[in-house]
C-alpha cells in the first residue's frame, strides 16, 4: 500500500481544483503531506476548499488569459507536482464550432496546459531540480465522439503535448505523463444529459460510469516515484470504452 506521506516536502500545483477530479486530486495530495497549491476560476469553489483544508494555498486565476497566467505561475514557489487537469467543453457539430468556442476551449484545454508547464519547467531546470507532471487530457483524444469535436481535438492536442514535453524535459529529470479519463461522475460529464450518459455506460464493458477516485489513483501514481520509469505515457481510465 502507498504510504500517505509519499508527497512529504513536495510542493504540487493543481489547476481546475476547484472541483471534479482537481478537487479531488488537490485533497488527495494534501492528505498524502504534499504542499499544494491549487488554482481555479471560481472563486467560491476555492473558498469552499479553504475552509475544509486551510493548509491548502488557493489561486484565483482564467487560465485562459496566457499573461496573467503566466505573472501568476512565476510568483508561486518552485513546483514538484504538476497536474494540470483544469477544462471545458462545449456541445456542438464540428460543422457548427464558432471561432469563439474554438478560441475559448483551444486557450484553456491546450494552451494553458502548455503556459504552465513553461513555467514550471524552467524553475525546476534553473534549479537542477527534477519533478514529475500529469496532464488531464481524455479518452476523446483516443477516439472521435460525435457533437463533441472541438473538445477531441483539443484534448488530442494534450496529449501530443505531453509526448513532446516528456521528450524534452526528460533529459533534466522531469517526468511527463498524461491521464485520459472517459465518462466520469463530474459535472463536465453531466453536460451529456441522461441520454447521453446512459449511452455512455452501455457502450463501456464494465457497465458505468468511473468516479473521480479512480481517477485521481492514476495522477497520484504517475505523479510519484513508483514510477520513476514511466515518462510520456498516457494512461487511460476508462472501464474498457476504447476497445468496445
Amino acid at each position: 500500500m502507498a504510504s500517505k506521506s509519499r508527497f512529504a516536502g513536495k510542493v504540487a500545483l493543481v489547476t481546475g481544483a476547484g472541483r471534479g477530479i482537481g478537487r479531488g486530486t488537490a485533497e488527495a495530495l494534501h492528505e498524502h503531506g504534499a504542499k499544494v497549491i491549487a488554482l481555479d476560476i471560481i472563486q467560491e469553489n476555492l473558498q469552499n476548499l479553504k475552509e475544509k483544508y486551510p493548509e491548502i494555498t488557493t489561486v484565483h486565476n482564467d487560465l485562459g488569459n496566457w499573461r496573467a497566467t503566466k505573472e501568476v505561475i512565476e510568483g508561486l514557489p518552485t513546483v514538484d507536482c504538476l497536474v494540470n487537469n483544469a477544462g471545458v467543453g462545449r456541445l456542438g457539430s464540428i460543422v457548427d464550432v464558432s471561432e469563439e468556442d474554438m478560441n475559448f476551449m483551444l486557450d484553456v484545454n491546450l494552451k494553458a496546459y502548455l503556459n504552465v508547464a513553461q513555467v514550471v519547467a524552467r524553475k525546476l531546470i534553473a534549479e537542477k531540480r527534477s519533478g514529475a507532471f500529469v496532464n488531464v487530457a481524455s479518452a476523446a483524444a483516443n477516439k472521435p465522439v460525435a457533437g463533441i469535436g472541438a473538445y477531441c481535438i483539443s484534448k488530442t492536442g494534450v496529449q501530443m503535448l505531453t509526448e513532446v514535453l516528456a521528450c524534452e524535459l526528460g533529459p533534466y529529470g522531469i517526468r511527463v505523463n498524461g491521464v485520459n479519463p472517459s465518462f466520469i461522475n463530474t459535472d463536465m460529464a453531466k453536460l451529456l444529459g441522461e441520454d447521453g450518459m446512459r449511452i455512455a455506460t452501455e457502450r463501456t464493458p464494465l457497465g458505468r460510469i468511473g468516479q473521480i477516485s479512480e481517477v485521481v489513483n492514476g495522477i497520484l501514481f504517475l505523479l510519484s516515484d513508483e514510477s520513476s520509469y514511466i515518462n510520456g505515457h498516457s494512461l487511460v481510465v476508462d472501464g474498457g470504452f476504447l476497445k468496445k
